[in-house]
């Protein structure tokens, strides 16, 4: 089978290096896999919203739909937000419309805010922060207070715990207030991963979402669907079960495990 390129979105505080275990395993079976780095994790001035983040995704979409190739975008979290945002125009339906190949074939939502056009990752927390964010007093840094407890509940090697933790940026606040501009699942199929020991996106969110996206889609008529998978995992799979992690994403593609 032709392999699409798989593009990792991060969650709020992480870079591309948190996807190390995954993206090692997808390398060895065959897949070209490039992560992210947003720009509102860790930069400083800190983003006032979400844009600098969208065009980093957009830009590295184009790329890879430029040479001809299927993508698959997997997010975790809060990158979803700007991931979905940064489809607007990639779907290889869009790009297919306009006489170009390659484009956007199928989301991974790992564990990540699967919401409407309008929506806000703090719309999702309603609007409140939650106990485990310290937020600096300037309102525009966020870290999280407890990050082995929330992001790593199932891994007890403390070197990799502590290199993890040491790995994490301060994040802007202001891309947690900024609004998705498209919901892509509406018209591209879509893969929802929950996560069944996560403290940090609790199993009933992650299950909320995919209730209400399949409701929006069947609403509004979308060309989208999305398929649900669980694993036992915490917050961040791609470190805890790289590999099972790593099948359900060859499986997603089509290739046959």
């Amino acid at each position: 089978m032709s392999k699409p390129a798989i593009l990792l979105v991060p969650g709020a505080w992480h870079t591309p290096s948190s996807f190390s275990p995954l993206t090692n395993y997808l390398i060895q079976h065959g897949y070209t896999v490039e992560g992210i780095s947003l720009a509102s994790v860790g930069l400083f001035p800190p983003q006032p919203n979400f844009d600098a983040d969208v065009q980093v995704i957009a830009s590295t979409i184009s790329k890879h739909a430029d040479q001809g190739s299927d993508v698959v975008i997997l997010f975790h979290s809060y990158g979803s937000i700007p991931g979905t945002s940064a489809c607007k125009g990639f779907l290889k339906s869009d790009r297919e419309a306009a006489g170009k190949k390659g484009g956007v074939v199928h989301l991974i939502f790992c564990c990540a805010f699967a919401v409407d056009e309008g929506v806000s990752l703090m719309d999702g927390l309603g609007g409140q922060p939650l106990p485990w964010f310290d937020i600096a007093s300037d309102e525009k840094t966020l870290t999280p207070k407890t990050p082995v407890e929330t992001f790593y509940n199932d891994i007890d090697d403390k070197k990799i715990l502590d290199e993890l933790v040491g790995s994490l940026k301060p994040q802007s606040y202001g891309a947690f207030w900024s609004k998705s501009t498209y919901a892509a699942w509406l018209d591209v199929e879509s893969t929802y991963i929950v996560c069944g020991v996560d403290e940090a996106l609790p199993v009933q969110v992650q299950q909320g979402m995919v209730t209400n996206v399949r409701k929006l889609i069947e609403e509004k008529g979308g060309k989208g669907n999305m398929q649900e998978v669980t694993m036992k995992a915490s917050h961040s799979p791609f470190v805890s079960q790289p590999v099972e992690l790593g099948r359900i994403v060859r499986e997603v593609v089509g290739e046959r495990v």
